[in-house]
């Protein structure tokens, strides 16, 4: 989060070129549906400390969600915006079968993305056709199954790129409609166990963090 206030700050202040009318604002909510993936990689060692079984997996998911945004506009063509995602993107579970320290025993292990939060700077033509570029910051919280409990990645980084559509209306609310393109920094986590004789450490690593959606949204100008 410190990252994405610096971010806006410096956008702010690089806009002071611009006649910026601080009177004039958008607020909006967005309804999002997008797919994610990403590929996992899990390393489970044995007592002894050794590797004893590497699990590679590529998946993807679809989730749907909301999002909330404020904009300042710096001119008729150029807006500097904050949206958020006040839900988590949730995975579905990924289960390993008869992984765990008994054979018969599988670790599941599943994720929410929490606080998404998006700084971008939006630039519109005069027949509402606008493109959208964006630096991200999420939360990612692990839960396993059978795993011991693997320590939460953090915050991880990304950036967005869109392209949409905005229709005015005669109330002074318009619609748009927006494809974009998200991608996040590599994440890992571990299950804090050492190996010994009867405990089992689990490593999970996951890149390519990439993503695609479609949101609509409605926007009021102030």
């Amino acid at each position: 989060m410190k990252k994405i206030a610096a971010i806006l700050v410096a956008l702010v202040f690089s806009s002071s070129a611009f006649a910026i009318d601080i009177s004039m604002f958008n607020i909006g909510a967005s309804y999002n549906h997008g797919v994610y993936g990403g590929d996992g990689k899990e390393l489970n060692y044995n007592q002894g400390g050794t590797v004893d079984n590497t699990t590679k997996k590529s998946a993807a998911f679809v989730d749907s969600y909301a999002s909330v945004f404020v904009e300042l506009e710096v001119n008729d063509s150029v807006a500097i915006g904050i949206d958020y995602v006040p839900d988590a993107i949730s995975t579905p579970a990924n289960i390993n079968s008869g992984e765990g320290t008994k054979s018969d025993t599988d670790i599941s292990v599943e994720a929410d993305f929490n606080d998404l939060t998006t700084v971008y700077l939006l630039a519109k033509s005069p027949i509402g056709i606008y493109g959208k570029v964006g630096f991200s910051s999420m939360e990612i919280d692990v839960s396993s199954k059978n795993a011991g409990t693997y320590a939460d990645p953090g915050t991880t980084d990304g950036t967005t790129v869109a392209l949409g559509y905005e229709h005015d209306t005669d109330n002074g609310i318009a619609v748009r409609l927006e494809a974009a393109y998200h991608s996040f920094d590599d994440v890992a986590a571990n299950n804090g166990i050492t190996s010994s004789g009867t405990s089992q450490r689990n490593e999970l690593s996951v890149t390519g963090m990439e993503g695609l959606t479609g949101r609509i949204s409605v926007v009021k100008s102030f």
